[in-house]
């Protein structure tokens, strides 16, 4: 799989933004599959000390002098004007963004005529065209990926059409710097607004009351969708007004049994118990242990980046708000999960480079988030050297037992021994769900409050009862400051257009009614919860499926029933799932029956990174096996038909790396003929040296 192509399924995650901005928050470990998990470079080279103060979410707009339309600004990037076209380009002059108008029938002919206008010696072939489901209002929606001169490079072009108008926008990229910013290029592409388009206004509009026919219609609609996208089981719960006015489970536990999903069946959280952490950290707040703005090196003299300056700068808001400029570097998670603790975690912080400034660009780390639920505790009276078990403490005393979350726990013991629990389902290469052992889950142990909770309907309801009541539970006792708990809710860097990440939330907005919500995602559980704080509605939705998008369409239903609207998000799930399994599709039938045994001879063994550690290649009746940080999955040789000469390698098959990682492993001699192991995960490369036979 070239870069570019890996490159493919970010940019079609960009577009989806702009009718589902879900899409582009991460949970643990993915958020989508194929899309290449972000790593860090080898060697890191530390950026000039920015401020740490994050810049909230740009304001700067361009308006098009005709009226017809309007685009944000990025923060930091550069706008220059000409009669044709307006040009966005990032601050490292890495990324060009053309926009401008054409007059045509349709988006692709109008994308067609646009290039030339920009670059007169354009010739790029299509790689993939994909139309796009419109919101209301506008007629067409379109992109295309070409096929670029370069791996480096990604080229792609999107159409808005109104009538006879085209909106588009062009875009020219280091594939590099578009990993580091594809969040702003998302502000782009998701902001784009046709002045003649009237958009629903649900401000001060109160949802109706949910009645025994509308959730009729929300459990026909759970259903259809589950069949839809192969979900095994769900738990959704529905809390209006103060009060659990719906809760339910759905399917089966696991696959091949017939054990069922109840609102008391335990699944994990993911990245939804970010949203718990950070709850937990305004508590020590409250307590004057620490404030938000608190040197994190004051509690935890360790604690380390790359720069020395910013080092003694971080706050502990700073370790919690994506916006420091730290991407994820999940892949070292997967490669060493059998052997990390809390306080590894902590200390691997200090290798981290930063992609860009402070409060530029939206940036996901699970590493920073955990290293904030960690320092919280800490303050709160942990031990250093025992973090985790601090962490758990902290959290049980302070947020799960006051507000009443008695099942939800960190301990897969605990799980196992409550009798009802699911069993998380990967999705093979291959297509289809296949449900795995508990243990594959455990390597979130480490990163415990950036997404290792267990929990169930019922518990995660409580939960959004006291985030309703901003912070009083539903016995009445007060579990956290008005103050602080709002701090959390504040935007501190763009994702979209409209939504931004807070501490631990997306802010976001729904038909104009603000919005906080958080999606999770571990190797086979998926977690969607949300709320509209002004209406006194919100909706949880577990999964026991692997990077389930039927998640956020159960939430979208549920709002478009509560005030009355059209069915509109349908067509983004219909298409989201579409495109998935196109993909998948596409990779299984480049995915070879045969393995010559005599090709990867020289490749059996042990091999190294001095980042990632060890993996191991095996034969094992006449497959070959992939092994690494306790996952095991068979390795299949991969022909491209449509460019074999440069993307042929081997693919893992089985989940949960399968589409977690998503690359291809090739194997080359180096220099001096010895045999290595060498993927990529844009925008690192990984080669992997022999240091045992097999």
């Amino acid at each position: 799989m070239s870069k570019r192509l890996a490159m493919f399924s970010l940019s079609v995650i960009l577009l989806i933004t702009m009718v589902s901005p879900a899409a582009a928050t991460a949970g643990l470990p993915a958020s989508m599959p194929a899309a290449p998990v972000a790593a860090s470079a080898v060697n890191p080279t530390p950026a000039p000390a920015p401020e740490v103060t994050p810049t909230p979410p740009g304001k700067d707009v361009y308006e098009d002098p005709s009226g017809f339309f309007s685009v944000p600004i990025p923060t930091n990037w550069k706008l220059n004007r000409t009669p044709a076209y307006v040009l966005l380009t990032d601050p490292d002059e890495q990324i060009k963004v053309y926009i401008l108008m054409v007059k045509a029938e349709g988006v692709e002919k109008a994308l067609a005529a646009a290039w030339p206008v920009v670059d007169p010696q354009f010739d790029l072939a299509a790689q993939k065209v994909d139309t796009i489901p419109a919101p209301s209002g506008i007629d067409e929606m379109l992109q295309i990926v070409y096929d670029a001169k370069s791996e480096d490079q990604l080229v792609a072009a999107f159409g808005e059409r109104l009538k006879g108008d085209v909106v588009a926008v062009l875009i020219d990229a280091n594939i590099d710097a578009f990993q580091k910013r594809a969040s702003q290029v998302s502000i782009v592409t998701s902001g784009l607004t046709l002045h003649a388009v009237k958009k629903t206004d649900l401000t001060g509009v109160a949802p109706r009351p949910l009645t025994a026919e509308s959730l009729a219609q929300l459990e026909a609609y759970i259903t259809d969708a589950m069949k839809r996208a192969q979900v095994p089981g769900a738990a959704v719960a529905i809390v209006q007004a103060g009060k659990v006015v719906y809760i339910k489970g759905f399917g089966v536990r696991e696959l091949g049994k017939d054990d069922p999903v109840t609102p008391d069946t335990l699944m994990m959280i993911g990245s939804t118990g970010k949203t718990l952490t950070t709850m937990m950290m305004a508590t020590v707040v409250d307590d004057g242990l620490m404030s938000w703005d608190t040197p994190v090196v004051k509690m935890l003299p360790s604690f380390a980046v790359a720069d020395p300056q910013l080092t003694q700068r971080i706050t502990v808001q700073n370790l919690v708000c994506a916006c420091t400029g730290v991407p994820r570097r999940d892949v070292e998670l997967m490669f060493n999960a059998n052997r990390l603790t809390a306080e590894d975690v902590v200390r691997s912080l200090r290798t981290f480079e930063f992609f860009t400034k402070f409060g530029e660009a939206f940036q996901y780390s699970n590493q920073m988030v955990a290293t904030g639920g960690y320092v919280a505790a800490v303050a709160a009276g942990a031990d250093p050297n025992a973090m985790y078990e601090g962490f758990l403490a902290q959290m049980q005393r302070r947020v799960l037992t006051p507000i009443g979350m008695a099942a939800s726990t960190y301990s897969f013991d605990r799980v196992e021994a409550s009798g009802n629990y699911a069993m998380p389902h990967g999705i093979k290469q291959l297509g289809g769900y296949q449900p795995m052992s508990l243990d594959v889950e455990r390597f979130l142990i480490p990163l415990a409050p950036a997404g290792a909770l267990w929990s169930n309907a019922s518990d995660m309801a409580r939960y959004l009862i006291t985030q309703l009541n901003q912070g009083v539970a539903p016995d009445g006792k007060r579990v956290v400051s008005v103050k602080n708990l709002q701090v959390t809710r504040q935007p501190q860097v763009a994702i979209t257009a409209e939504a931004s990440y807070g501490l631990g939330w997306m802010v976001d907005k729904y038909k104009g009614l603000p919005v906080l919500h958080h999606g999770g995602n571990t190797f086979g559980f998926s977690t969607d919860l949300a709320f509209l704080p002004d209406a006194g509605l919100g909706i949880v939705v577990l999964a026991n499926a692997q990077y389930s998008v039927f998640n956020q369409a159960v939430r979208f239903c549920l709002f478009e029933l509560a005030f009355e609207q059209p069915e509109e998000y349908d067509k983004s799930f219909s298409y989201i799932l579409e495109t998935l399994n196109e993909s998948i599709q596409e990779a299984a039938g480049n995915i070879q029956e045969s393995l010559d045994r005599d090709a990867v001879a020289p490749y059996l063994g042990t091999f190294t990174n001095p980042t990632l550690g060890e993996l191991t290649l095996a034969l094992k009746d006449g497959r070959l096996i992939f092994s690494a940080g306790g996952f095991v999955s068979e390795l299949r040789a991969y022909v491209d038909k449509k460019d074999p000469e440069t993307k042929t390698g081997y693919i893992l098959v089985d989940p949960p790396l399968a589409l977690a990682l998503g690359v291809l492993f090739k194997f080359q001699k180096d220099a001096e003929g010895n045999a290595t192991v060498v993927f990529e995960v844009p925008p690192d490369t990984y080669t992997f040296t022999k240091s045992l036979p097999g």
